[in-house]
C-alpha cells in the first residue's frame, strides 16, 4: 500500500446509510469507486460515498408507470461506461439504465427474453456492448447492446442458473453455476453449444461464484451445503480448499491484493460478513457484525481494507478492516472430541510456529514485522488421538462395577470386600483407598462411656526418714514387748492402707504421720481391683520368726539383715500424674484428597463407590456440585456398559441425584407384529392389528401381571414360561427367527 493510500485508509471510517424504502438485494460500484448503486424490490438509488457519510444522489425508482421492471434482483455498473447500469428484474426482464438522460426516468431499454426471474447480470470486462444474464428458467442470455437483442442462448440443462462470471484473462469464456450443484464453462465463440467443461462442485444448489483477480485458474464457489470451495481449473477441476461456514452461502468475493482471502455473506441465519483465509477453513480471519439481518451483497473498493455491503435490514455499510472482530483470537485453542462407537478420544492443541527465515545478522537494517494475515497463518495445530479403551481400563473397570458390594452390610465389611476385589484385579491404589476408608470408619466408632466416680485420697508428706527398729533382747528372744506389738500392728495397718490406696478405696485416716495435702483423681469402679498387698508372700509368716533365708545365719548376720530390712520399710510416696489422652488420627482430610485425586485422574468409579459406602455414617466435606459431576459421570459409564442395575443403585443411594429416579419411569412398547408404537391411552391394545399386544409367546394368553419381552424383536410373555423356554432354546418362541437368548 502506497503512502497516499495509507493516508486515505487512515482517514476512512465505518459508516452506514438507511435506505428506508425497503431491503436491498444487490449493490455495485462505479468505475472510480465514488458512487454506489443499491437495488431491491422497492429500492433503486445511487449514493455518493463521501469521507464521513453517504449522500443520496439519484432515486431511479420514479415515474408514473412503476412496474415489475423496477423490482430488481441484481444490479451491475459498467466498468467501461460510467453512465450505463443494468438490472435483472423479478419478472424476467433485463433493463438498461442510462444516467446521462436529462429526464427523471433513466430507463434505456428492456430485454424480455427470459421467462422467469433473472438472478445475475454482468458486463463483459473489455467489450462495452456485451451483457450476460442468468435466469431461473435455466438459460444464460448474451445480449448485444448495439442491436438491442439477445444474440446467444446457453442452456444449462438445469432448473435455474444462479450466477455467471466472465473469466478474468479469457475474454471469450464465462462460467455459470446452477441449482443442481454443477459448474459449467462456456465459450461464446461456439454459440449455444455444450459447455467445454462441467463438474459437480456442491451437493446442493450453488448460489455464487467468483474468479480470483490475480490467479486466472482459481475459482471459488459457494452453495447451500454451507461450504466455500476453491478450485484449480485447467482441463479438469481439482479441489484445493474447502471452507466450512455456519449457514448457506449467498455471495462470495475475493479480497483484492490478498491471495488467500475471500469474503462471504450468508443466505440465512448469519447476519455477519466474514473474511476467510483459505488456509484456515474453520475460523474466519475477520468478521463484520454491523448488520442486523442477513447481508445480500458485498463488493470491495480498490483498497483491500475497505468494502461495502447491503442487507435485508435496509442499510448500506462501509466497513473498514481495522474495525473487524477477530474470531480466531477469541476461539478456544484446544478441542476435544469423543467417538462413542469406536471408543476413541481426539484432542487438538494450538502451537505457534514461525515460518519466517533465520533472523538477520544485523537486525537494525530489517525492522519489518509480520502482518496480521501472516501471524494468522503462523498458527499451527497438533492433533492427537487416544485409545479410549485403555483410558477406560485405567479409570473404569466393568469387573469392579459388577462385583462391588455397596449396600446390605456394615461399612467395615463393605470396605473389606471391595478392597479384596480391587486387589484381585491388581488395583493396589484403589485397594489402599478402601483400607483408608476402613481405618476412617474405625476411628469414628463411638463406645459406651463408663461410670466415673471421684475419690479423695489423703497422702502424707514425710518430714524425716525413720530409723531401723531396736534389736530384740538376747535373753528373751521369744518374748514380744508391747512396743513390738504396736510396731507390728502399725506395719499391718500401713500395708492395709497401701492396699486400699492401690485398690482405689476411700481413706480418711493418716498413714504414719500428720495429715498431708489432698489430691482428687478419677477411678473406674468397674475396672479390675488390685489385691490388698502388691506382692505375694514368699513363705508363711510366723509370729516372731525371722525370714526363711535368715534362719541359718549367725546372730550378727541377722542383726545386719534386720537393719537392712528396716531401711527397706521406710515410708513410700504415692504420686499421681494426669496425662491428656492421645487423640485418634483424623483420616477425613486424607480420604477426601484421595477421592479428589482419583476423580481428577478419571477414576470416578472409586470416588463415587467410597462415597456411597460412607454416606450413611459420615459425609465427607465435598461440594455438592462436585459430587453431582462425579455421579453423573459414573452413571453414564455404567449405562454405556449396560449396567443399569448398578446405575439405579447409585442414583438411589448417592443422595444428590434422587430426582433422576422420578424421571422417565414410563416405557411405551411397540406391537410385536406390526411394530406400531402403543400410546399410553391405548394400553396393551394395538389399533392397527386390532389385537391385544401383551400376549405370551409360549402359552398365547394375555399377560395381566409381570411381563418380560425382548428388546430386539418385541415379543415376550410370562416370566416363568420364558424362563422354561430359554432353558432349552435360544430363538424366540413366537417363531420370528430372532435369537433372543445369547
Amino acid at each position: 500500500m502506497s503512502r497516499g493510500e495509507s493516508g486515505s485508509y487512515a482517514s476512512t471510517r465505518s459508516m452506514s446509510f438507511n435506505l428506508g424504502d425497503g431491503p436491498a438485494n444487490a449493490l455495485a460500484l462505479s468505475k472510480d469507486n465514488s458512487h454506489v448503486v443499491v437495488a431491491g424490490r422497492n429500492v433503486f438509488k445511487i449514493l455518493s460515498i463521501e469521507e464521513d457519510c453517504f449522500v443520496e444522489k439519484v432515486n431511479l425508482r420514479v415515474g408514473k408507470n412503476l412496474n415489475l421492471n423496477y423490482s430488481c434482483n441484481d444490479v451491475v455498473w459498467s466498468i467501461l461506461d460510467e453512465n450505463l447500469i443494468a438490472t435483472g428484474a423479478t419478472n424476467g426482464a433485463v433493463v438498461l439504465w442510462n444516467l446521462s438522460k436529462i429526464t427523471r426516468a433513466k430507463q434505456e431499454h428492456v430485454f424480455a427474453d427470459h421467462q422467469r426471474t433473472v438472478h445475475k447480470v454482468v458486463f463483459h470486462p473489455t467489450d462495452p456492448f456485451m451483457l450476460l444474464s442468468g435466469s431461473q428458467d435455466g438459460t444464460v442470455k448474451c445480449f448485444d447492446l448495439r442491436v438491442r437483442e439477445a444474440k446467444l442462448t446457453f442452456k444449462s440443462n438445469s432448473e435455474s442458473v444462479r450466477d455467471v462470471q466472465f473469466l478474468p484473462k479469457n475474454n471469450f469464456s464465462f462460467t455459470s453455476v446452477s441449482e443442481n450443484g454443477s459448474v459449467q464453462l462456456w465459450d461464446v465463440r461456439k454459440g449455444g453449444e455444450r459447455p467445454f467443461l462441467t463438474f459437480t462442485a456442491h451437493s446442493g444448489p450453488v448460489f455464487s461464484c467468483d474468479w480470483h483477480p490475480d490467479s486466472p485458474n482459481i475459482l471459488a464457489t459457494g452453495g447451500r451445503d454451507r461450504a466455500i470451495k476453491v478450485w484449480t481449473v485447467t482441463n479438469v477441476a481439482s479441489l484445493e480448499h474447502s471452507i466450512a461456514t455456519v449457514a448457506s452461502v449467498g455471495r462470495i468475493k475475493w479480497r483484492p491484493q490478498r491471495k488467500n482471502h475471500i469474503g462471504s455473506t450468508s443466505l440465512v441465519v448469519d447476519a455477519s460478513v466474514c473474511v476467510w483465509d483459505v488456509r484456515r477453513p474453520f475460523v474466519p480471519f475477520a468478521a463484520f457484525e454491523k448488520h442486523k439481518d442477513v447481508a445480500t451483497g458485498i463488493i470491495w473498493k480498490s483498497s483491500p481494507h475497505i468494502f461495502l455491503s447491503t442487507s435485508k435490514d435496509c442499510t448500506v455499510w462501509q466497513h473498514v478492516f481495522r474495525d473487524a472482530t477477530r474470531p480466531a483470537s477469541k476461539a478456544m485453542p484446544q478441542a476435544l472430541a469423543v467417538n462413542v462407537r469406536r471408543g476413541e478420544i481426539a484432542q487438538a492443541v494450538t502451537t505457534y510456529q514461525s515460518d519466517s527465515a533465520a533472523p538477520p545478522r544485523f537486525p537494525i537494517f530489517n525492522r519489518k514485522t509480520a502482518s496480521l494475515d501472516e501471524q494468522f497463518h503462523m498458527a499451527r495445530s497438533l492433533f492427537f488421538t487416544f485409545e479410549a479403551g485403555r483410558l477406560l481400563r485405567d479409570g473404569f473397570r466393568v469387573e469392579c462395577a459388577e462385583r462391588y458390594t455397596l449396600i446390605g452390610k456394615s461399612a467395615q465389611e463393605l470396605c473389606d470386600i471391595n478392597s479384596k476385589i480391587a486387589l484381585s484385579l491388581n488395583m493396589k491404589s484403589v485397594a489402599l483407598v478402601w483400607e483408608i476408608t476402613k481405618l476412617f470408619l474405625n476411628t469414628r466408632v463411638t463406645e459406651p462411656v463408663p461410670h466415673i466416680e471421684t475419690t479423695k485420697v489423703t497422702v502424707p508428706t514425710p518430714n524425716h526418714v525413720s530409723q531401723a527398729p531396736p534389736k530384740p533382747k538376747e535373753d528373751n528372744e521369744d518374748h514380744i514387748s508391747d512396743d513390738d506389738q504396736n510396731h507390728s500392728s502399725s506395719e499391718l495397718e500401713s500395708q492395709d492402707v497401701l492396699g486400699e490406696i492401690a485398690s482405689g478405696l476411700h481413706m480418711t485416716q493418716n498413714l504414719f504421720m500428720s495429715a498431708g495435702p489432698t489430691y482428687e483423681f478419677q477411678i473406674n469402679q468397674e475396672g479390675p481391683v488390685l489385691p490388698a498387698e502388691a506382692f505375694q508372700h514368699r513363705h508363711e509368716i510366723r509370729e516372731g520368726s525371722p525370714p526363711l533365708h535368715l534362719e541359718d545365719c549367725s546372730p550378727r548376720d541377722v542383726d545386719e539383715a534386720i537393719e537392712t530390712v528396716a531401711v527397706e520399710n521406710r515410708t513410700s510416696y504415692l504420686k499421681f500424674k494426669f496425662v491428656d489422652p492421645v487423640p485418634a488420627f483424623d483420616f477425613s482430610e486424607s480420604l477426601t484428597k484421595a477421592l479428589q485425586f482419583h476423580a481428577k485422574e478419571g477414576d470416578v468409579q472409586t470416588a463415587v463407590c467410597v462415597w456411597l459406602v460412607l454416606s450413611p455414617l459420615y459425609k465427607l466435606p465435598i461440594e455438592r456440585r462436585v459430587l453431582e459431576a462425579w455421579c453423573y459421570a459414573y452413571i453414564e459409564l455404567l449405562q454405556r456398559n449396560r449396567l443399569y442395575a448398578q446405575a439405579a443403585v447409585v442414583i438411589k443411594h448417592c443422595g444428590v441425584l434422587g430426582h433422576l429416579s422420578q424421571e422417565s419411569t414410563s416405557y411405551l412398547i411397540c406391537c410385536g407384529k406390526c411394530g406400531k408404537p402403543l400410546t399410553q391411552k391405548a394400553g396393551n391394545f394395538c389399533d392397527k392389528c386390532r389385537k391385544a399386544v401383551a400376549r405370551c409367546g409360549v402359552c398365547h394368553m394375555t399377560v395381566t401381571g409381570l411381563m418380560s419381552w425382548c428388546q430386539g424383536c418385541g415379543h415376550g410373555g410370562h416370566i416363568e414360561h420364558l424362563r422354561k423356554w430359554f432353558s432349552g432354546h435360544k430363538e424366540c418362541p413366537v417363531g420370528c427367527g430372532h435369537v433372543c437368548h445369547s
